[in-house]
């Protein structure tokens, strides 16, 4: 299973079953962006 958080910093972390596989800083405007875009994911699989 993959998971996707994004901790305070901003900072996108990539999980692979339990284990952290990679890490990206990310700046405001591209951690506003990406969230944006999966509210809009979400909304559209409902």
């Amino acid at each position: 299973m993959m998971l996707v958080t994004v901790r305070p910093g901003p900072v996108l972390h990539i999980w692979r079953d339990g284990i952290e596989v990679a890490q990206v800083t990310l700046s405001s405007t591209a951690a506003l962006a990406l969230l944006a875009d999966l509210a809009t994911a979400i909304r559209g699989a409902s």
